[in-house]
């Protein structure tokens, strides 16, 4: 009787769960059904590989819609035309931009809406069928596939460049290198020995540096001291030309005020005093010759000059 009730136990809740699930998808459905989205067209000039009809669209990587058709343009079979179909209300701008993307290395392609700004309006202009077009860039899968025939033909010049380069001739002229850069390094090794006993030398110099540093401090001081004492004294020195300047200009003052009093006097000296001067200068020049020769008789003879000789009085020629 117990294994009974645990049967119809464990049947009761599976039922419930069935049912659970069964309401759970009847409300996803009525959901789906009614939500409303808009479809846009999107135009691509290269391949559209990996991408197909249900792969995700993605408006700044934020699922908002699905891929409904992949065809070719009617009018222009250069071109891919896809549609979508996105959530009612997702903000696409005229300034969006719209690429094929792939996720990671090995995964589907799907559309990425990326661009628009706040102040750009929402995209509302319609295509001749009545649906509005995203404009469309070149993904970054389709400039890798563009680029990779290039990318090739660089790898085979360099491969053919590598190639031409490892001549047995410049691989003998490498192992040179190499052969040299080896023993350079012995070299270098050798001399370290006589590097640790250099620095050794020099650490025993520095000592001695140390043992020098009082003294340099002292002739420092005595240096600092001399050109103090030299400072003051030239100090002293500009002081004393300072008050010599300072009495010259006074003295060149108190000569042109006496120039400038004087000047008449100097004046009618220039003009006729230096003259009479001039000729005062010369009768003293003959009155000095004069007693001169009077010195020389007295002299020569000063008992004739005093009591007279044959001649009396002395006779003073003139000019």
């Amino acid at each position: 009787m117990e294994t009974r009730a645990s049967y119809i136990l464990v049947g009761s809740f599976v039922l419930a769960i069935l049912a659970g699930l069964f309401v759970f998808t009847v409300w996803v459905a009525k959901v789906q059904l009614e939500e409303t989205r808009q479809p846009y067209y999107i135009y691509f000039t290269g391949s559209v590989t990996g991408l197909q009809e249900g792969s995700p669209v993605r408006y700044r990587g934020i699922p908002v819609g699905t891929v409904t058709d992949i065809r070719l343009d009617p009018n222009d079979v250069s071109r891919v035309r896809v549609t979508i179909e996105v959530q009612e209300g997702t903000p696409i701008k005229t300034d969006s931009i719209a690429s094929l993307e792939v996720q990671g290395i090995t995964g589907g392609a799907y559309i990425q809406i990326s661009g628009g700004t706040e102040l750009s309006e929402l995209l509302r202009t319609a295509h001749d069928s009545g649906v509005p077009v995203i404009p469309s860039r070149p993904s970054s899968l389709t400039v890798f596939v563009d680029a990779a025939p290039q990318l090739l033909n660089r790898a085979l010049d360099l491969t053919n460049r590598m190639a031409d380069l490892l001549t047995p001739q410049n691989q003998a002229a490498i192992a040179d290198i190499l052969q040299s850069t080896r023993t350079l390094t012995a070299e270098l090794a050798k001399a370290s020995n006589g590097l640790e006993s250099t620095m050794q030398q020099a650490g025993r110099t520095l000592q001695g540096f140390e043992a020098v540093g009082p003294q340099l401090n002292q002739t420092m001081a005595q240096a600092q001291r001399t050109l103090a004492t030299v400072e003051g004294s030239t100090k002293t020195l500009t002081g004393d030309l300072h008050d010599l300047s300072t009495s010259l200009k006074q003295t060149s003052t108190q000569l042109n005020a006496m120039v400038g009093e004087n000047r008449e006097a100097v004046r009618d000296f220039t003009g006729s005093g230096l003259y009479e001067l001039t000729l005062l200068i010369t009768q003293l020049r003959d009155l000095s010759g004069q007693l001169s020769r009077v010195v020389t008789r007295i002299e020569n003879d000063p008992s004739n000059f005093l009591f007279g000789g044959t001649r009396q009085g002395v006779e003073i020629r003139g000019r």
